[in-house]
């Protein structure tokens, strides 16, 4: 498994897969990257942050579930790694469920800017609780768009709709810096793509949205470099 690419492209940055602790909600029905853990995931981070350079000045951290889950000592080395290297932007994603405590673990960074970006996957709720997102059906754009400058959206699942895609990013581009939508790709759960949206999303959507600088279109689960 690749741990650490650059990203040279739409906001340039250091990008790297840490290995948490384990997912605290890790009941997403689509996903099973919760898997990614370890007893000592220290041994793993340790390693790929050794790699980190500084070179763009940002650094984009995702791991196994949210990045306050983390281990303590890898989240002492972020911060060492990003005094030493001249950091001045971190991101990391997080779960709904942690908004009250994003500004306390930013402080843990300072002077460097930490953003947050979460795996909110739609902004309609319907959508969210098939997926059993853990976020309330009742959360709107607006309220993610209080605490956290990014989002992730999830495209193309069986029962999905072209509309419902195409309100998402709408919605997200007018809230957000930054947007990942990703491809859903096939897994080792009992969701599956629905193929003919994939299609059209591609041939259609894609071709619309793949030069805004804003967003980052994810065909497949490694296209950034990672996975």
């Amino acid at each position: 498994m690749e741990r650490y690419a650059e990203i040279s492209t739409k906001m340039p940055r250091e990008f790297v897969l840490l290995q948490g602790l384990g997912c605290k909600w890790a009941k997403c029905s689509f996903c099973d990257y919760h898997t990614d853990v370890s007893d000592n995931p220290f041994e793993v981070n340790r390693k790929v942050l050794n790699r980190v350079t500084g070179k763009y000045g940002v650094l984009d951290v995702i791991n196994s579930g949210s990045g306050i889950e983390l281990d303590e000592q890898t989240l002492e080395l972020i911060k060492k790694v990003v005094d030493e290297k001249k950091i001045h932007t971190i991101w990391f994603e997080m779960h709904y469920m942690y908004r009250n405590r994003l500004e306390e673990f930013a402080k843990r960074f300072a002077p460097a800017r930490v953003k947050f970006r979460c795996g909110i996957e739609s902004f309609d709720g319907v959508r969210r609780r098939q997926w059993n997102k853990g976020v309330p059906a009742d959360v709107t754009v607006a309220d993610v768009a209080k605490y956290f400058s990014g989002v992730c959206l999830l495209v193309c699942t069986q029962g999905d709709t072209k509309e419902r895609i195409i309100t998402d990013i709408e919605l997200a581009k007018k809230h957000f810096e930054y947007m990942s939508v990703n491809l859903f790709c096939n897994n080792g759960t009992k969701v599956r793509r629905d193929e003919s949206l994939a299609d059209w999303f591609v041939k259609e959507v894609y071709p619309l949205i793949k030069d805004d600088d804003r967003i980052e279109v994810l065909i497949g689960n490694t296209d950034l470099g990672v996975g």
